[in-house]
């Protein structure tokens, strides 16, 4: 045996049903089939597996040996390996394995998304960031490299699905916060009780739910595996026959469908475990090792993989168009006469959230943490709080991020800034404290665990310092920046504060400033001549935004001016004004709705007026938030920013997703966070400053005129009932609200649709807009001290809320961005009898939050900017757009808090991703109108037009329908291409869909297809020439749960490369929709999120009940009058169902694209998400431009691609390139680099 292999501590194979936890290593650690539903052994889709039902936490698991993990050191390394099939996806928390203490850790676990965490007092995560299909069984492995004692100069987890490297957590020395966290983690092993509670599908945290799926093969080793040995470990338990299946599924693929130049061709996979050799079609044109022969036409191929280990062997083969080199594989026409719809005036613009760090510490340039020694966390700050989300008291910690004689410093709480103010809360502005004679303190700036100086000071910058003191005697106060060493990096400034024990800022009416004289990340330090008392400690750097005029921004000084609190950080703020943002979305997304209690929400009036008389915070991301950066501040940024203010606030309802058991706001509460929206309509843009307070305190804050306010979020991330109550009387109060104080006034409520594209939550969302729900609902409510409960009856004032902008968010893998471009394609779409837009019950979306999930990666951006051009393509729905999060400061040591993010800062700088690159391109090179686009190809050789076209498929699932008649008429002459009457002989086109249980033909009936229990039962006609058509099928159902199944555009039927349209009826027994398969995928359902099973918005409120032996005509139709409309509907010859109205159009996965233009340029948007060049024509219909024209390109060199956080400070490998290229008679032939995102910028002439 090799060495890994005899560090096995486990191996559950989950093959003996009558024992079930049995150990088959030799090692005799079984475990024990425990909950409430236990465990069982079966069969699953060909594998026996552990079968966990899923569940509140207990309900059903394996508990395994509390010494399970004894022998598992810093020196050894810890393996766990399991084959896994998910089930029905509950929570993103669900463990595969969960081994350690308790909920209070140490601990390491691995959720259902494979995010793998090792916490020993703080977390270390591998998480690949993305979803994984359900019932499909794959290997996965979480490996733990030990650091052996600090002499590894790498280790840390590593995560991987079937062989191959998902998540790379591996930390190097260099990461010193990292690496000595890691090296602890590995500590807590010396103590065995640290992992006596060990399981299989269950969780430590009681709040987390059981896995739901299959497990099998599930192993445990006391060693870091290697790439190598992780596929051997696989491959153990795999037949050489089930090896090369694998490989040939998951492991082989072809770079590209059109061959223009030599390619590379594996050899070998897996490792060298399986060999691969390959067979041309045809030699003469592309040999079998893939070189491209001389040719001078374009010619179809079919090469062939053999796949063998042993003597198994397997084949796949990839049908592709060779090409000679100097003919354009793609062509794209632009047609400058065909302007198809308007462009949102505010599409591109910023989600602003306060997330790691990015506000105190980050864009508010206060340079001293804990300046007012208000720091605290909520005694009560977890579900324990309860459902009425009561507080019990905050825990104050008055010095923390203070450092030197803290002994000489105490804290008081009477006689404070609150009371000399007049502060009606307790809580605002409480603490302060008094520093003894001879004191020397310091404070390090906002600094993190390693308590190193972050305050960034320059040489030759000037700092201005102000504080709140008072004494009995008279006494002094000396201030000086110093470095780590306690070394002056400033001269000395006295304060001479004076007798009499009465509060006074000093600093206001004489500047206090310090002089930097180095540059270096230094700290502050306070010396004390007598007892003084003092409380907001300030230091701000002279050099911020607004300090003068600012070129590019009118507003920026005179806001500087007008508000002394108005101090952001210069760099930060010009990054922003760099991505030529049209709205700003704040404070953020879950701070805003507070989580636990109600203190915690973010109330927008605790956040203006004096800083001294702000209430301070705890942020949900895990520091406190002083409020310097308030609500004031925000519109002023927006205004800076040349950017819409879009202001977002809790709708009674706390964070669900941390605390869905609380119930949402009632009585009194509920009316306070009304006024709470009312008032900060008045604070915004009422000019009564003698009657409105609001008003009022905005032009005391130095801003009389009124701010741009047009938008309104209400809400985020809310979903059911509860959050459905609440948002009708919020809304209608607010409609109410405007209707009688700014008749007239625009403005635009941002309603929400959950947390996750896809899932339950946003079917439900879109159900209750659309004004589908029914009837009515007991909800409870509390008022923040006891619980009550209404009757609440939908839509009393409103019909639906479809006149909202509906706040979706996506996080999502690459490969659901790229195979979701045509996403909005797809929601519904309401119009007058004129043709117009109905703007009240169309769609609208503001993408609020969305990110490729790949880490900053160069094919994350990539695969950004895909999606993107659907936003600009449907941009009659899409009406704003705003990746997040927007900042991340990485802090001193290493660490932060959420990844991928747009903009990377730390004390001293800004860098960029290609994320934000990619941001900053749409956004500038930005038209008002679509143009209409062709786009032409190769297949098997042959020129193509991407269009939509293909045959049809007639089908049902579990269910036993007949089909009578099937007609198939063509839209452009009327010419019936089929017209298949199901009594007489069928049509020879017809074939049977692969895998169908068969059907028979019924004299005087029709064709019968037999109801199975999975997969469809049908025939299909395959017809490219077929396009622009109409469908209509005549059929009912005898009985079963399941219906029809009508599709059009069909091009592939085979399970893995499915290509159609499928209108769906009835299917499941409980939806209505439409099913998209793109090249065997249905986009909508990828990821852990998905429960969606069709495509579009209203998936979930399309259903109505189908009747049996009931005649129906279902009708598709494939073009409608334009040619790009898909419309679909069916009637039982006396009521019609809803008509689903969709935009039609082919999918481009070859090269996505969006054309824009406004009155002087044409701006083209080109994206190349596979890893080979790309040539494209791009000719120019009924457009009169420049001959030379401007090429902005992102793209890297291979190896960078998939390099997680790419660029880094004072290194960034994946910028923008600018050239100008020029055009001939109208035309441009357009290199397209392997994952790149270009735009072409067209000047038109004059």
């Amino acid at each position: 045996m090799t060495k890994f292999q005899d560090q096995i501590i486990a191996r559950y194979k989950f093959d003996d049903e009558g024992n079930v936890g049995k150990d088959s290593s030799g090692q005799g650690n079984d475990g024990v089939a425990s909950g409430t539903v236990v465990p069982t052994i079966s069969n699953a889709s060909g594998r026996m597996a552990l079968t966990l039902e899923g569940g509140p936490n207990g309900t059903s698991y394996i508990q395994l040996p509390s010494d399970l993990l004894k022998d598992v050191s810093d020196n050894t390394g810890v393996t766990v390996t399991a084959w896994v099939s998910f089930g029905k996806f509950i929570d993103m928390w669900e463990r595969v394995f969960d081994f350690g203490k308790a909920h209070t850790g140490p601990y390491m676990f691995m959720t259902r998304n494979l995010r793998g965490t090792l916490f020993a007092e703080a977390d270390l995560a591998v998480d690949p960031g993305r979803g994984f299909v359900r019932d499909e069984w794959m290997h996965i492995a979480m490996s733990v490299f030990g650091t052996k004692g600090g002499t590894l100069s790498s280790a840390g987890p590593v995560v991987y699905v079937n062989g191959e490297v998902v998540a790379d957590g591996s930390i190097s020395q260099t990461s010193s916060g990292n690496y000595a966290k890691l090296r602890r983690w590995f500590e807590t092993f010396t103590d065995s009780s640290n992992y006596s509670n060990n399981f299989i599908g269950r969780s430590q945290h009681a709040a987390d739910v059981d896995f739901s799926g299959f497990l099998s093969d599930f192993r445990v080793y006391k060693e870091g595996l290697s790439a190598d040995e992780v596929i051997e470990v696989m491959c153990e338990s795999l037949t050489d026959e089930e090896v090369v299946k694998l490989a040939k599924d998951k492991y082989l693929s072809f770079p590209t469908t059109i061959v223009t130049k030599d390619l590379s061709l594996p050899t070998v996979l897996m490792g060298g475990r399986v060999e691969v050799t390959w067979k041309s079609s045809h030699p003469e044109t592309l040999s079998d090792n893939g070189q491209v022969q001389a040719i001078t036409s374009a010619q179809g191929v079919t090469i062939t993989a053999f796949l063998t280990k042993g003597l198994s062997r397997i084949e796949k083969s990839f049908e592709v168009s060779v090409l000679p080199e100097q003919l354009p594989p793609y062509t794209m026409t632009i047609h400058g006469n065909r302007e198809v719809m308007d462009i949102s005036e505010v599409m591109y613009g910023l989600f602003y959230e306060d997330i790691n760090n990015a506000a105190d510490g980050g864009i508010y340039a206060e340079l001293v943490q804990n300046r007012s020694f208000e720091s605290f966390v909520f005694d009560t700050y977890s579900h324990a709080s309860g459902e009425c989300g009561c507080s019990t008291g905050r825990n104050r910690n008055p010095l923390f991020a203070w450092s030197g004689d803290t002994d000489k410093m105490t804290p008081q709480n009477s006689g404070g800034l609150n009371e000399f103010l007049g502060a009606k809360d307790k809580d605002v502005n409480s603490y302060y404290v008094t520093v003894a004679d001879g004191a020397t303190i310091r404070n390090k700036g906002f600094s993190d665990s390693n308590q190193n100086c972050a305050m960034s000071i320059q040489a030759g910058d000037k700092y201005d310092f102000t504080i709140w003191a008072k004494a009995e005697s008279a006494g002094t106060i000396t201030i000086q920046l110093q470095d780590a060493n306690e070394k002056a990096i400033s001269e000395l400034v006295t304060i001479q504060v004076e007798s009499g024990n009465t509060w006074k800022k000093y600093g206001i009416d004489s500047r206090l400033v310090l002089t930097g004289t180095a540059t270096v990340l230094g700290q502050l330090a306070l010396t004390f001549d007598g007892d003084i008392s003092m409380d907001m400690v300030s230091l701000f750097p002279q050099d911020v935004w607004g300090a003068g005029e600012e070129t590019r921004s009118p507003s920026a000084h005179v806001n500087f001016q007008g508000n002394s609190n108005y101090r952001l950080r210069k760099d930060l703020v010009n990054a922003l004004v760099d991505m030529h943002p049209k709205f700003l979305r704040f404070p953020g997304g879950c701070i805003s709705e507070g989580s636990f209690i109600w203190e915690n929400v973010y109330d927008w009036k605790e956040s203006i007026g004096d800083i001294e008389l702000r209430k301070e915070n705890f942020n949900v991301w895990g520091y406190m938030m002083t409020m310097g950066l308030g609500y004031m501040e925000y519109f002023q940024l927006a205004e800076d920013l040349n950017a819409a203010p879009l202001p977002v606030m809790a709708c009674g309802v706390l964070c669900q997703a941390r605390s869905d058991y609380a119930h949402p706001a009632g009585g009194a509460l509920r009316e306070y966070y009304i006024k709470n929206f009312t008032d900060l309509i008045d604070f915004a843009i009422n000019v009564d400053f003698e009657n409105n307070e609001w008003a009022a305190m905005r032009k005391k804050m130095g801003h009389a005129a009124p701010f741009d306010l047009h938008y309104l979020g209400v809400g985020n991330e809310n979903w059911g009932v509860e959050f459905f109550a609440n948002f009708e009387v919020f809304k209608t109060s607010i409609d109410a609200y405007m209707e009688e104080n700014y008749p007239g006034y625009e403005l635009h409520i941002l309603s929400t649709v959950g947390a996750q594209a896809d899932d339950d939550a946003y079917q439900q969302g879109w159900k209750f807009l659309s004004g589908n729900i029914t009837g009515s609902a007991k909800v409870a409510f509390a008022d923040g001290a006891q619980v009550t409960e209404e009757t609440v009856t939908w839509y009393e004032k409103q019909k639906n809320y479809m006149d909202t902008i509906a706040d979706e968010h996506y996080y999502r893998s690459n490969e659901y961005l790229l195979h979701n471009a045509d996403r909005y394609n797809y929601y519904y779409r309401a119009y007058n009898a004129d043709g117009s837009v109905d703007w009240k019950e169309t769609s609208k979306v503001f993408v609020g939050e969305y990110a490729s999930t790949d880490k900053n990666t160069l094919a994350g951006a990539v695969a950004e900017a895909a999606v993107m051009t659907g936003f600009e393509n449907n941009a009659d729905v899409v009406l704003l757009a705003a990746y997040a999060p927007l900042f991340n400061k990485v802090l001193t040591d290493g660490t932060y808090r959420w990844t991928p993010d747009c903009i990377w800062f730390d004390d001293e700088t800004v860098w960029f991703t290609p994320n934000y690159y990619v941001q900053q391109m749409y956004a500038k090179y930005l038209g008002n109108k679509v143009l209409a686009t062709s786009f032409s190809t190769y297949k098997n050789g042959k020129p193509i037009d991407l269009i939509p076209q293909g045959g049809i498929e007639i089908a049902t699932g579990n269910a036993e329908v007949i089909v009578k008649r099937v007609t198939v008429t063509s839209n452009k002459d009327g010419c019936v291409l089929l017209d298949q009457d199901f009594s007489q002989e069928l049509n020879p086109a017809w074939q049977v869909i692969p895998g169908s249980v068969g059907s028979t033909v019924e004299a005087g009936k029709g064709l019968v297809l037999q109801a199975q229990a999975s997969g469809l039962n049908g025939l299909y006609i395959l017809d490219d020439q077929w396009t622009d058509y109409k469908v209509e099928v005549v059929a009912s159902r005898i009985s079963g749960t399941d219906g029809f199944y009508v599709g059009a555009g069909l091009t592939d039927i085979s399970a893995e490369k499915k290509d159609v349209v499928e209108y769906a009826v009835g299917y499941g027994g409980k939806a209505t929709g439409v099913k998209v398969y793109k090249q065997g995928v249905e986009g909508y359902t990828l990821g852990d999120y998905s429960s969606s099973t069709a495509a579009g918005n209203l998936r979930a409120a399309s259903y109505e009940e189908l009747a049996d032996h009931t005649d129906y005509t279902i009708t598709v139709n494939y073009g409608g009058e334009t040619g790009n409309s898909l419309i679909c509907s069916y009637t039982d010859g006396e009521t019609t169902s809803k008509v689903l109205d969709y935009k039609l159009e082919a999918y481009n996965r070859d090269v996505f694209n969006s054309v824009t233009k406004d009155a002087e340029h044409v701006y083209v948007k080109l994206v190349n998400a596979d890893n080979v060049d790309k040539a494209m024509q791009l000719n120019l219909q009924e457009l009169s431009v420049e001959s030379s024209a401007k090429l902005i390109t992102l793209t890297g060199d291979a190896s960078l691609v998939h390099v997680p956080n790419v660029n880094k400070k004072n290194d960034e490998k994946v910028v923008p390139t600018e050239q100008q290229v020029s055009l001939s008679n109208n035309a441009i032939l357009l290199q397209l680099p392997a994952n790149s995102v270009n735009v072409l910028m067209l000047d038109l002439k004059a």
